[in-house]
């Protein structure tokens, strides 16, 4: 006969199995067949890939990680990976282009019916109703709201719950001056002068994954192309003088190297192949240029007045240096690090920057709210136009340059098929950036007002004023949209684009963090040409995410109840037993002099006792007698392991 003790011990073993059965799963869920008799598997060593062919039109998707040490076909919870979508003609082997793709990451409901919940997994994904949403989608994007407090909003523009957007609050050790997106969009580097730190924001989980110490006031930051480095300027409170850019490695977030520069404020502008960093330094009225490769200052070039704005121009390889005082426009050559050019704008001209072919730059014009356009391949200024007042901000969609005003809350839009036709007089239209100026802001941020919003012709406009971000569709006489801010003041705005891209002809990809674990359907669907499929990825449960979720649950100790649910007589003694356990370790506590019990019930019924250890290590017991019949709530308390009695692992008893 097996004895209680046995039993007992039998119960324990499968309680803390339990939780480490969950960490087996992914492992056989990798081995699981793929549905669907149309479908291949490549099986190349270095990728997980499926393809799937349908009436002409071949689509393989593949899927790998950024962390490129990890093996290429294993896949586990909270790994960051990239979707990657490639679609062919089969007959013309051609890439099918501008295919706007639709894909999302769901849990497997069944496997063998994998391909009938295809279907109506997609339908119901494409309503976008609030009990249909994918656990991972990849056709979204969210607006970031710098704000003049400690915080960024994230808010997600096409979907609202109980009348909100606001999807979280990103808490900051100080006021955010300027941020700066990594091409993955899995972090957001933001710059707080007066904590003296870089906030390192996780995009997966919207936390803060690092503070940066920088110990010197730092405002501007900014990534280098290939995204080795972060460059952030500062100034030191505390050594005089001593004012320059600090270079920080991505790979671990830590500072590589200070550099010093000169005195005054600071602009940072890279060179398209990763070679030189040109600083701006206001008061010593230079231009300093830092070989990254030896990460040491090359040369100072002076530009002879105070320096209001420098951009790159892609096209002729030369930075271009505004000095606002006699409207000198200084290019310098990003091969020979020699002034090549001197261009003469009007007194006054504020800002640069280059429209998204490299060729003609924006010149703003603050002061007598003109616009002037540059041409990089002749060095000449090629067209002139005014603006409403106080021009600060050009931004740029695939189609038009918005300008943007201090003392106007009119926007406009100069059309980009038209500019660089010499002698020609700008024209725009213009539309409304809301009831007040977008510009006009007491505190302005080095972040820009104005973005463009991920795959449409549209702008996202911030509103300092309104505390409002509008939403303005191309061709529309007013935005189409806005959204609140809920009553935090905004200073900037900026997208993280979690939306399938189509990053070369036919390819198309995002990045997100997996989620979740176990077997996950891959819907995608494509309207034109018409094609929907369900691929399959098994994915391993991440063990100290779990252990985390089940201490955030259970908090220190867990409780297990030897029987469950249970059904008595009236008068009857019944023999309480559960067992006290560590959810992190999967160990028994044992020894443990405080456990006691609190019986409530709908009769107002109440009781409390003191609980006993069992002679089985981390097994209690504790006695009692209904006298009525009802239902009655049993709860286990152990303050000493910060186990209150309103815990939810309580055991459920009825007295008939």
């Amino acid at each position: 006969m097996i004895e209680l003790k046995e039993i007992l011990e039998i119960n324990i073993k499968g309680l803390l199995v339990r939780p480490l059965m969950l960490f087996c799963i992914g492992i056989v869920l990798l081995t699981l067949p793929l549905i669907g008799t149309s479908q291949t598997i490549a099986n190349e060593d270095d990728v997980y890939s499926q393809s799937i062919i349908h009436e002409g039109i071949q689509v393989t998707f593949s899927l790998n990680h950024i962390d490129k040490s990890k093996d290429p076909k294993i896949f586990t919870q909270d790994d960051d990976v990239l979707f990657r979508f490639e679609i062919t003609d089969t007959l013309s082997k051609k890439a099918v282009t501008g295919a706007a793709p639709a894909a999302w990451m769901e849990p497997m409901v069944d496997a063998e019916d994998q391909n009938a919940e295809c279907g109506q997994k997609i339908s119901a994904f494409l309503s976008g109703t609030l009990f249909k949403r994918a656990e991972l989608d990849l056709n979204i994007f969210y607006v970031l709201v710098m704000n003049d407090d400690a915080s960024i909003s994230v808010v997600d523009p096409l979907f609202s719950f109980g009348g909100s957007q606001l999807l979280a609050y990103v808490q900051l050790d100080g006021t955010p001056e300027d941020w700066v997106v990594s091409k993955d969009q899995l972090n957001v580097y933001v710059s707080m002068p007066k904590s003296e730190k870089i906030a390192v924001v996780n995009t997966s989980n919207w936390e803060v994954e690092k503070n940066i110490e920088l110990n010197a006031i730092v405002n501007n930051v900014c990534l280098q192309p290939d995204e080795a480095y972060l460059w952030a300027d500062f100034d030191s409170r505390r050594i005089e003088n001593y004012s320059g850019v600090a270079a920080i490695s991505t790979e671990n977030n830590e500072v590589k190297a200070s550099i010093s520069t000169g005195k005054g404020e600071h602009q940072i502008v890279i060179s398209d192949d990763n070679t030189y960093v040109f600083v701006s330094n206001n008061i010593d009225q230079t231009v300093s240029i830092i070989d990254i490769a030896s990460l040491k200052k090359v040369k100072d070039i002076p530009i002879g007045g105070p320096i209001t704005s420098m951009a790159w121009s892609s096209m002729a390889d030369v930075l271009y240096v505004i000095d606002k005082d006699s409207g000198n426009i200084t290019g310098i050559d990003g091969k020979s690090l020699e002034v090549v050019s001197i261009v003469q704008g009007k007194t006054g001209i504020s800002s640069i920057k280059f429209d998204p072919s490299g060729r003609f730059g924006f010149i703003l014009g603050k002061e007598e709210s003109i616009v002037q356009i540059l041409d990089a391949a002749s060095n000449r200024i090629v067209q002139n136009g005014t603006t409403e007042e106080k021009p600060i901000e050009v931004s740029f969609s695939d189609e038009l340059a918005y300008v943007l005003h201090e003392e106007s809350e009119t926007i406009l839009m100069f059309p980009l098929e038209v500019i660089g036709l010499e002698g020609q007089r700008l024209q725009a239209a213009d539309f409304p950036g809301g009831q007040y100026p977008p510009g006009k802001i007491d505190n302005p941020s080095k972040g820009e007002l104005m973005v463009q919003a991920p795959g449409a012709n549209a702008m996202l406009i911030s509103n300092n004023l309104d505390k409002t971000i509008y939403y303005y569709m191309e061709g529309m006489a007013a935005p189409m949209g806005n959204f609140s801010n809920y009553n935090k003041t905004p200073r900037a705005v900026e997208v993280i684009d979690r939306s399938l891209e189509e990053r070369r002809p036919g390819v198309y990809e995002t990045v997100a963090k997996i989620r979740g674990y176990g077997n996950y359907d891959i819907p995608f669907f494509v309207d034109v040409p018409r094609l929907l499929h369900c691929f399959s990825v098994g994915v391993k449960p991440n063990e100290e995410s779990i252990k985390e979720q089940l201490k955030a649950e259970l908090g220190s100790i867990a409780v297990h109840h030897v029987k469950e649910e249970q059904v008595v007589k009236s008068g009857d003694s019944y023999n309480m037993m559960f067992v006290l356990f560590d959810p992190i370790k999967n160990e028994p506590i044992t020894g443990l002099q405080d456990v006691r019990i609190r019986g409530t019930s709908s009769g107002n019924w109440f009781h409390e006792g003191q609980a006993t250890e069992s002679g089985v290590p981390g097994v209690y017991k504790y006695n009692l007698k209904f006298d009525e019949s009802g239902v009655y709530y049993l709860y286990v308390e152990c303050l000493s392991k910060d186990l209150p009695f309103n815990n939810p692992q309580y055991l459920l008893v009825k007295v008939i």
